[in-house]
């Protein structure tokens, strides 16, 4: 494995990850396309494919949650709650719904 790429997911294994502007500038130029890092990725020996597993459920539930709270300030959830609310009412009048 490149050493520059090894450097980057070592330096991606905590929450914090202060990216110096050399190892982002190797990001950049190694890593450009989802295949880059796929291959990457699987030259990882099994603990650090681990690490990097955590890492990466770490880094995606964090984006998950600041989408939800951006729709969140932006109105979207009421307005799909609403949604979802009338569609639950709609075929519980029609007689699609059970009691628990």
């Amino acid at each position: 494995m490149n050493p520059d790429i090894a450097a980057l997911i070592r330096a991606t294994q905590t929450d914090a990850v202060p990216l110096s502007l050399p190892l982002m500038r190797c990001y950049l130029r190694h890593m450009t396309t989802a295949e880059d890092l796929e291959k990457a990725i699987e030259q990882l020996p099994p603990a650090e494919l681990a690490r990097f597993r955590a890492w990466f459920e770490r880094f995606d539930a964090k984006q998950f949650d600041a989408a939800i709270e951006q729709d969140a300030q932006a109105g979207k959830l009421d307005t799909k709650l609403n949604e979802l609310a009338d569609e639950a009412l709609a075929a519980h009048r029609a007689g699609r719904s059970r009691e628990l």
